[in-house]
């Protein structure tokens, strides 16, 4: 996970909100991306292309438009169709709701965060919170070598095939994935993703119809090779 994508009105109140979101979004070690230097437009094809590239969206939905006298508002419509758009592209998503905003639509009843703008501290723990599952649910991406130098020979060649999967501690095994393998300085490597820290790893290399090389269950442990000292 790398990439978060802010869907926000471009008003001055709500400045300070967008730094604090900012700021919770960098302290995860993510990026924060928003459509704020295309001054705002609402879903051009442009802002459609950060959203598909992100890894999850905020939605900012802060008082817009007042409906009734009972204090009912409703959001930005293109904040809105920012945070359904998400939704519907089964995208992790989660939305900020200012008091009094109404959020209407096929994604209403959905798990969303009240916002008090005067005290906004609950919202943003919330919110980091919520940042912090996200995170360990996508996992983390690793580069393995592949040894022996007869398989990492093979891996490189374009008639082979590389895959890996995931085996959590209870041993259950998730899909086979693709992975490329990857000449560099020190081998061949596999850069694989969405790696739980409690996972093992097991890769397989396959020549047409055939396998060819598979591990076995490896744990994400470092090999540090020691030198004696005379």
């Amino acid at each position: 996970m790398n990439k978060v994508f802010l869907a926000f009105s471009f008003r001055p109140d709500n400045d300070p909100l967008v730094r604090n979101i900012d700021r919770i979004v960098r302290s995860h070690g993510l990026v924060l991306v928003t459509g704020e230097i295309l001054g705002g437009a609402g879903l051009t094809p442009e802002i459609k292309t950060r959203i598909k590239q992100a890894d999850a969206l905020i939605a900012l939905l802060t008082r817009e438009e007042k409906i009734d006298a009972q204090e009912s508002w409703r959001p930005t419509g293109w904040v809105s169709t920012e945070y359904a758009m998400a939704r519907a592209r089964d995208q992790r998503a989660i939305a900020l709701l200012e008091g009094g905003v109404r959020l209407d639509g096929a994604y209403s009843e959905n798990e969303h965060i009240p916002l008090d703008r005067a005290a906004p501290c609950d919202a943003m723990v919330r919110l980091s919170e919520t940042i912090g599952l996200w995170k360990a649910e996508s996992g983390r991406s690793l580069e393995i070598r592949l040894l022996p130098e007869a398989a990492a020979a093979l891996a490189s060649n374009d008639n082979a095939k590389c895959e890996y999967r995931l085996i959590s501690p209870t041993g259950i095994s998730r899909d086979w994935q693709m992975a490329e393998a990857r000449t560099k300085p020190g081998g061949v490597f596999l850069v694989i993703q969405g790696v739980k820290v409690d996972e093992t790893i097991q890769v397989k290399i396959t020549e047409g119809n055939s396998t060819r090389w598979r591990s076995v269950e490896s744990p994400q442990w470092v090999h540090v090779e020691l030198r004696s000292i005379p």
